[in-house]
């Protein structure tokens, strides 16, 4: 709109003259904006006065001069997003949508809004004025999308221009944000341990699910706190969390979990933990007297509380061979989870410190239960042999 003063102080408003004391409101700073302000206040009375200015006067800071003489005639949106057709909002807190024809227009006899309002917002309907609005709280969070009708004709008749909006209700909190956790561990099959996950945001919730994350099919039952406590677990696993409260969810990372025994899980599962003995499950003894030291009997696979008798070793002669067999044993049981065990032949000819060298296709055998045979020609010579066994992480 433009606004024009003349020598005999009369205002010319869309070609007519008015007495200027009569329209005071309508020259403040950029036109039709502040229009809404006085002229067209009685039809605003569901909203108080001090909001109605509050309103009006962010919108008339940024808004360009509307020109009412030239230009497309258009129903556009005044604030709270001047010129745009996507109105934002957010759940609980006030909103003022202020709309009006721009261009070249008749005056505006009534106005529909056509489409569901947002609950609790309402449609001001203004009567003859190019200026009308939907005010209140909006207490639903969603994209509504509604068209605005101004009509030529009072009730709603005659020649109308209809511009559509979407009005953006967000929520009225942020969803939450994971800042730290669950980490990635390494733990024995013994022992339980806690994953935590630090989150902030509003009334969050917990939820807990065994596998990769983002992977809802294995919720763990019960599990809805800021801790998990899992264990005493024997193979390896992952563990995730999702937060959430009413604006939104994330999902955490993946905790891998892996287990890595040793000779301590293993002492404490042959001998107690509550507390260990150490005069019986330390690696040197031997408390079944078979000469076997429990850290070898951990090493062999054999019990340390029993006395270990190998049926399961051989040498014999087959014409003219001597064949060697042994059964190897796998790492698996209390104590020996992530472990494998490995078998090496070695063979020597006078036993001396550095004589012994490994046989060859008999090294790093992977103990499954399999029957391992070494047969050698009597003719070779004089052989010894021994069978080097450890424990090691699973490669």
């Amino acid at each position: 709109m433009q606004i024009k003063m003349l020598k005999n102080d009369k205002i010319k408003f869309y070609g007519k003259q008015l007495p200027k004391a009569g329209i005071t409101g309508l020259i403040l700073n950029k036109g039709a904006a502040s229009h809404f302000i006085t002229y067209e206040s009685q039809f605003i009375s569901s909203a108080a006065i001090t909001q109605i200015i509050k309103w009006s006067s962010v919108t008339v800071a940024s808004l360009g001069t509307y020109d009412a003489v030239s230009g497309a005639t258009q129903i556009t949106q005044i604030a709270p997003s001047s010129g745009s057709s996507t109105v934002p909002a957010k759940a609980g807190e006030l909103l003022n949508l202020v709309y009006q024809i721009t261009g070249a227009p008749h005056r505006a006899r009534s106005w529909a809004v056509i489409g569901e309002l947002p609950e609790g917002l309402n449609h001001l309907n203004s009567t003859n004025s190019n200026t009308d609005g939907i005010t209140g709280i909006p207490t639903r969070p969603g994209n509504y999308r509604i068209s605005v009708r101004a009509y030529k004709n009072s009730n709603n008749s005659g020649y109308n221009y209809t511009k559509t909006f979407t009005i953006e209700v967000a929520p009225d909190e942020e969803p939450p944000v994971i800042s730290s956790g669950p980490e990635s561990l390494t733990i024995t099959s013994v022992k339980k341990t806690t994953l935590n996950v630090s989150a902030s945001g509003n009334e969050i919730k917990y939820q807990w699910y065994q596998g990769i994350s983002g992977n809802v099919s294995t919720p763990i039952a019960g599990a809805t706190n800021q801790a998990l406590e899992i264990g005493p677990l024997l193979a390896d696993s992952n563990y995730w969390v999702q937060v959430s409260n009413g604006a939104g969810t994330v999902d955490s990372k993946t905790a891998a979990i892996k287990v890595l025994d040793n000779y301590t899980s293993w002492a404490e599962k042959k001998f107690g933990s509550n507390p260990i003995n150490a005069e019986i499950s330390d690696p040197a003894m031997d408390p079944d007297g078979d000469g076997l030291t429990n850290e070898f009997e951990y090493t062999i696979g054999s019990s340390p509380l029993e006395q270990s008798l190998d049926q399961d070793t051989s040498l014999r002669i087959e014409q003219s061979d001597i064949k060697l067999s042994f059964m190897t044993e796998p790492a698996k049981g209390e104590g020996y989870a992530g472990l494998e065990r490995v078998y090496t032949v070695e063979e020597s000819n006078d036993i001396s410190k550095d004589s012994w060298k490994t046989v060859p296709e008999y090294q790093n055998i992977i103990g499954n239960g399999q029957e391992i045979i070494i047969s050698k020609s009597i003719n070779t010579g004089k052989k010894y042999y021994r069978l080097k066994v450890h424990i090691r992480k699973k490669s």
